[in-house]
């Protein structure tokens, strides 16, 4: 597993995408998207930008997620039906996947074990 910088969000905090075997599960999904979803993703990517430059959004919108095992802590950026979430790396945020509202609860379980494959696979070291 690898990373990889997310050149289109500009700001004093980076943003990066998880890499599985040359492919982002952030890219996949959204080629996947419906036509009528793809609107708010882009509000999602305006979300990352704020949250790029230290300006705090409302929890309808961006969210640290409860429960947390481990230092790492999780996030969520949400849309009226998608979520994107991440995690909080030294000076950036790794978006490790992305879902819809309606599947949430499977989709944490998912993003929790692609979290923690991650970590596994970077020995506790920073490759960003």
């Amino acid at each position: 597993m690898q990373s990889k910088k997310i050149d289109i969000i500009k700001g004093k905090q980076v943003f990066y995408k998880l890499i599985i075997d040359d492919t982002s599960p952030l890219d996949a999904f959204e080629e996947s998207l419906e036509e009528q979803y793809k609107s708010e993703m882009d509000s999602i990517y305006l979300y990352m930008e704020e949250v790029a430059n230290l300006r705090s959004l409302p929890r309808t919108k961006f969210r640290e997620l409860k429960g947390v095992k481990g230092k790492i802590k999780e996030y969520e950026f949400k849309s009226e039906h998608l979520r994107v979430y991440a995690i909080k790396q030294p000076n950036c945020k790794l978006i490790v996947m992305c879902g819809y509202k309606n599947t949430q609860d499977e989709d944490i379980k998912k993003f929790r074990s692609l979290k923690d494959r991650y970590i596994s696979s970077t020995n506790n070291k920073n490759q960003i």
